[in-house]
């Protein structure tokens, strides 16, 4: 039992200083981490594949950490991603632009030779990142899923598209961040198409206005836009708070150092 402990103290400790280590790097060092998680990687197939699924928990616990570590606006996750996403240029990996960042993590540290493996393992961390698992929670919560087969049934089996425009659709009373209003959109709007939503695209100018240029009524596109509004909002508001805990972090040290200073 005690050699249990020990051991995922051990995996504990290595999972913050991969964290630490991720946080501190240059763009130079992003490949040496990857580099050793597809080392770790190869080390569990070659050694641990048919009795160690707690060792493949803890190299997708790694993936994780590396993706929280780039996924975000800030500039030092914006270069850390440039480095990452040049990283895997340089190693022939062709992604798309649409490609899931969590994805991109998972196919340089175990291969695409197996895109369905991939696709599965990137879509249960996406799953642990949407319910806010913490890092070192990942191998329990693949454990006490049932595995990453099972959380992707789950994954799959969960609400449709249209399921969840509705969730969507009463966002669409939030306030209103504008108004325009003009007779050539009123003559390409179709009232009979209309149902409690539309898409307008338009261009943002120099001036800083946004010009409307297309009004899109299309049945799917409207009811995708409605699907993904909970999530992008939610993640608009996960955002905020993170910048503006950075923002109190700051704050409390800086008071710290002047009262350091005035001692």
């Amino acid at each position: 039992m005690d050699q249990v402990l020990d051991k995922e103290k051990v995996a504990s400790q290595a999972t913050s200083d991969l964290a630490n280590k991720v946080s501190q790097n240059t763009q130079k060092e992003i490949g040496a981490v990857v580099d050793g998680l597809i080392a770790e990687r190869k080390h569990w197939e070659q050694n641990e594949f048919a009795s160690s699924n707690q060792r493949k928990y803890q190299i997708l616990q790694n993936c994780y950490v590396l993706n929280k570590s780039m996924a975000g606006v800030s500039s030092e996750k914006l270069a850390l991603k440039r480095a990452f996403n040049k990283y895997c240029e340089e190693r022939g990996f062709k992604f798309k632009d649409s490609t899931h960042l969590m994805y991109k993590v998972v196919a340089c540290v175990f291969g695409e030779q197996n895109k369905r493996r991939v696709s599965s393992y990137a879509k249960a961390l996406r799953i642990a990142a949407e319910k806010r698992i913490g890092s070192l929670d990942i191998p329990k919560f693949l454990t006490e899923a049932g595995g990453i087969e099972e959380l992707r049934r789950e994954a799959s089996a969960k609400v449709s598209v249209k399921d969840k425009a509705k969730l969507g659709l009463p966002l669409m009373a939030s306030p209103a961040l504008g108004v325009v209003q003009s007779d050539a959109l009123n003559a390409v709007f179709d009232e009979a198409a209309y149902d409690g939503a539309v898409l307008l695209m338009s261009t943002r100018e120099v001036d800083g206005s946004f010009q409307v240029k297309h009004l899109i009524q299309s049945g799917v596109l409207v009811t995708s836009a409605l699907a993904h509004l909970p999530t992008l909002l939610k993640d608009k508001e996960a955002l905020k708070a993170e910048e503006a805990k950075a923002a109190n972090d700051e704050q409390a040290r800086s008071k710290a150092v002047d009262q350091a200073l005035a001692a």
